[in-house]
């Protein structure tokens, strides 16, 4: 399969820890393990920078719970296809950029020469996400709209990072700049995959007897995937899975362990409103007095107190809500996590670069929050995501 912008999706017989395609069944006569194409924006190099954070080790592959016939809807289709082409300038830009920000990171390129990449590839990212923006409303599912645009707004604010890190004013803190770039680009990822879940019923489910899918998990765990913020900003985190975590089957009959549990939707609700998650206009309050300490603390707590949720059940028939919410509250502790950043740069033009898109990334938070579970906007604006500007 090939995306219209012309970047072609990932394999679906090669695994997202960058180990070689699998050998067809054909040849062995054994099941292979395959991974969901992977989003339009990692299309191509995903696999490579995958495999430079984690290395190519294996990861025994979940059973998947159930193979389906159900297929994606004509209009679901449909709509795909105009999100694809409103994603094309990205999907071409992307081609050049992502290397150059693997290698950025790498130290092979200098600051200087990379800021040239992002100076190019930014104002394509913006097109895209202005295009996405026009897209017409998924009457089925109009939420489906709001997950591709806000998806499309982290690939900018990914790249707005990177201009910041490319900056000589960052040079002490370059290296949690390109974690923070890659922990944005991934909820951008997960965030556009809530919208392909929706439009598509087939995305966690086996296409044939000799496919077993392996999916990332809906909610990234940073420590486990190789992008936990460390010193100075946080205690060196703890070392990373041998290879990234797997999206497991929901618990039911004949399906093994380990498996995602589920409970009520009461229960669920109650849990979430009980755990006691930092409120959005106080982050908000936070990023605008960058104190680097109280922003620290919110970023840990909103990481901490995800984890200790997404380690619960989901609520029962609604796992796609539950990721949603881990998604939205990890986007508010990253918006927390960005201010820090922020707060110790020097002041000048990187540090009120830095804490826009920190605010941008809390607006993105109010997108995905419900009110019903307890949760309060942040008072921001919406508008602040229509900025096209560095």
């Amino acid at each position: 399969m090939r995306f219209r912008s012309g970047v072609r999706a990932v394999s679906r017989r090669k695994r997202l820890t960058g180990a070689h395609g699998a050998r067809p069944s054909s040849n062995q006569g054994l099941k292979v393990a395959a991974a969901i194409a992977a989003p339009l924006v990692v299309a191509i190099a995903l696999i490579a920078l995958v495999a430079a954070n984690h290395g190519g080790g294996s990861t025994p592959s979940p059973n998947p719970s159930s193979t389906t016939t159900v297929t994606a809807s004509k209009a679901a289709t449909a709509f795909q296809t105009k999100v694809d082409d409103a994603f094309k300038p990205l999907g071409d830009a992307i081609k050049v950029f992502l290397p150059k920000a693997n290698d950025f990171e790498a130290g092979k390129v200098t600051p200087a020469d990379f800021k040239g990449a992002v100076d190019v590839a930014l104002p394509e990212f913006v097109k895209a996400r202005d295009a996405v923006a026009k897209v017409e409303r998924y009457k089925p599912h109009p939420a489906v709209n709001t997950y591709f645009f806000d998806a499309a707004d982290f690939y900018v604010e990914t790249a707005r990072i990177y201009g910041v890190a490319s900056d000589p004013a960052a040079d002490s803190l370059r290296a949690q700049l390109n974690l923070a770039a890659r922990r944005l680009r991934t909820l951008g990822d997960r965030i556009y995959d809530r919208g392909r879940a929706v439009l598509d019923p087939t995305l966690y489910g086996a296409s044939s007897q000799d496919v077993e899918l392996r999916p990332p998990t809906e909610v990234p765990d940073w420590v486990a995937e190789g992008m936990g913020a460390g010193p100075p900003l946080a205690p060196a985190p703890g070392p990373a899975a041998t290879s990234p975590p797997v999206r497991e089957a929901t618990c039911a009959a004949g399906v093994p362990e380990p498996c995602r549990k589920e409970e009520s939707t009461g229960k669920w609700e109650s849990r979430v409103k009980q755990a006691g998650f930092p409120r959005a206009p106080d982050v908000a309050r936070a990023v605008e007095e960058l104190n680097a300490d109280t922003l620290g603390k919110l970023a840990a707590d909103f990481d901490d107190k995800t984890r200790t949720l997404l380690a619960a059940p989901d609520p029962k028939k609604n796992r796609e809500r539950a990721a949603v919410a881990g998604l939205g509250l990890l986007t508010d502790g990253e918006a927390a996590r960005l201010a820090q950043v922020a707060a110790l740069l020097p002041p000048g033009d990187a540090r009120t670069r830095l804490q826009t898109v920190a605010r941008r990334a809390l607006v993105v938070g109010d997108d995905l929050l419900e009110t019903k579970l307890g949760f309060k906007k942040s008072g921001l604006p919406k508008t602040l995501l229509n900025d096209s500007g560095p």
